[in-house]
């Protein structure tokens, strides 16, 4: 979390064959396609850096604040 400059990253994973994107789909998180990740680097650095899951596995992300 970066209180600091006015936001915050929520994120997790799951198993992918356990189908929980709907939930958190509900919940308000933006989930991935299993394989799939998002650059949080340029928003955080200026240099691109890649979030997502590992293999087997889905991402799931929800961006509070100033920055989205």
């Amino acid at each position: 979390m970066y209180w600091q400059l006015d936001y915050m990253l929520l994120f997790g994973e799951f198993e992918t064959g356990r189908d929980l994107g709907a939930y958190y789909t509900r919940q308000g998180f933006t989930v991935l396609r299993p394989g799939q990740a998002t650059d949080v680097g340029t928003l955080l650095a200026g240099v691109p850096i890649q979030l997502g899951a590992g293999p087997g596995e889905t991402f799931f992300y929800r961006w509070r604040g100033r920055v989205r």
